[in-house]
């Protein structure tokens, strides 16, 4: 059996440190108001927020509960630890979070148990239950049985991201039990005792060095003990084998060539691939960045798996660098390849030398030639029409000829005639150079390519041309119609 397994805690003394939640979870049975209210765990991965869970649904099970701890020796006790208890549920929220799961569960509610107990119901990973699941829980676990304070349902909430639950469950919840991180000489206290349970022989530094690594979450402590126990003795060495512990070496030679010598970096980079994983390299080299900058300022404490005097070499020569170094490498791909990070480890050695490249490399798009812009005598003929075109009399049934029509009007008409993309008149599509005449002048649009009409030149026109038409029509009472509309 997995040690993470085989040493899980059964009793509230077993589990590390919280031993004010040990105290409230106890008064919960002992004082009869255990199932009053559901419950919240919160925490990292790996700290135990499960393990109290199950503690706790064992503890107001139980049939003999004379300290608020389970007894695990009566019938209870054993039906949920074998897995075969008809009140006590455990869901996998990943792979069961839908409505009509939880439909599933409140209508159970409405059937008794064969031993008259209540069910309990515990959600792992309960953030990803989905929102129409938590809204149908919301009523029964509001609700209290007929002439009992119990509630109709009763949960058991164990997530790693809180803040993704909504607020109207937090409330028909006991105050959230965040669980914390314990200080690795508790892990290692803990790691010690499962390798003399074991006949394991080992070294107390070598269990810091798995509590610090693993951040002090104890199932990957467990796991990690497990693993490096198969290689012998829990040594310093042993453990820097399994653990990959090389790699650091490597990112710190990464990070001190960063800005003097790209070609080291690469290299060195390239063979950080022999031991961990481009997602691990993005991770590793942040982290050494972050702990090199804490050591420059004084804060902190250097884990016992990493060079103090490198560490501090890494801060007198990046400085505050240090912080863009770590900020770049955390927000990394989500599905990051070796060439993205030989690509941003370039980046950033650029950036130290203030030599970034221009990532303008696209070639700039072939604009449509600019139709020039009228002069300003040929406004000046569309605001006023010319002595020869007013003494002309124009026929209304012919169109209008060159010869009438004002210069910028006829230059129009064959620009549509011999090309209709280069009309000023058909609007561009976004993008488009074109050119515009707003008061006889080109402008370049918000866009950064140029308007495609002139709003005032041809308001100007039609006002004209409207009054050229009312004019030839005085005897036409559909025109004059028009032209006074």
């Amino acid at each position: 059996m997995a040690f993470d397994t085989k040493y899980r805690p059964l009793q509230y003394d077993d589990v590390l440190g919280h031993d004010e939640y040990k105290v409230v979870l106890r008064q919960f049975v002992l004082g009869g108001t255990g199932f009053h209210q559901s419950y919240l765990f919160c925490g990292q991965h790996g700290s135990g927020k499960t393990t109290f869970g199950r503690i706790l649904a064992r503890a107001l099970l139980c049939t003999n509960n004379t300290t608020g701890d389970p007894c695990d020796q009566c019938e209870s006790c054993l039906a949920v630890l074998e897995d075969r208890s008809e009140c006590f549920t455990e869901f996998d929220a990943a792979t069961n979070s839908g409505k009509e799961d939880i439909r599933q569960i409140v209508d159970e509610l409405q059937y008794s148990t064969f031993s008259g107990q209540q069910r309990i119901y515990l959600f792992d990973e309960s953030h990803q239950l989905s929102k129409q699941a938590l809204d149908a829980m919301l009523k029964p676990m509001e609700e209290s049985q007929p002439g009992t304070e119990n509630k109709q349902l009763v949960c058991i909430f164990c997530t790693t991201e809180p803040e993704k639950m909504r607020s109207t469950i937090f409330s028909r919840c006991a105050p959230a039990f965040t669980i914390r991180p314990c200080h690795p000489e508790e892990i290692a206290g803990r790691l010690a005792y499962v390798c003399e349970q074991e006949g394991i022989e080992y070294d107390h530094e070598a269990l810091i060095l798995l509590a610090e690594f693993h951040e002090s979450h104890i199932r990957d402590a467990l796991k990690s003990l497990e693993g490096v126990s198969k290689m012998g003795a829990v040594t310093k060495e042993h453990a820097h084998g399994y653990l990959r512990l090389q790699a650091n070496e490597l990112c710190a030679t990464v990070l001190s060539n960063l800005g003097t010598d790209l070609a080291v970096v690469l290299d060195t980079a390239e063979s950080l691939n022999e031991f961990i994983s481009p997602a691990v390299s993005y991770k590793r080299l942040g982290e050494v960045a972050m702990l090199a900058f804490k050591v420059a300022v004084g804060a902190g404490k250097v884990p016992t798996f990493w060079d103090t005097e490198v560490l501090k070499s890494l801060g007198a020569m990046h400085a505050d660098y240090l912080l863009v170094i770590a900020d770049h490498l955390s927000s990394r791909p989500a599905r990051p390849s070796q060439a993205m990070l030989l690509c941003d480890l370039a980046h950033l050695h650029h950036g130290k030398l203030g030599t970034l490249p221009s990532m303008s490399v696209m070639p700039a798009a072939t604009s449509v030639p600019a139709t020039p812009a009228p002069p300003a005598a040929q406004v000046a003929v569309a605001v006023a029409p010319s002595a020869a075109s007013a003494a002309t009399p124009t026929n209304p049934a012919s169109p209008p000829t060159a010869s009438t029509v004002p210069m910028t009007e006829a230059s129009s008409v064959g620009k549509v005639a011999n090309d209709p993309q280069s009309d000023p008149r058909i609007t561009p599509k976004l993008g488009d150079q074109k050119a515009a005449h707003v008061n006889g002048h080109p402008t370049e649009s918000s866009t950064g390519g140029v308007l495609s009409s002139d709003i005032e030149f041809y308001r100007v026109a039609i006002q004209r041309r409207l009054a050229e038409l009312r004019d030839a029509g005085r005897g036409s009472s559909r025109r004059t119609n028009m032209g006074s509309s």
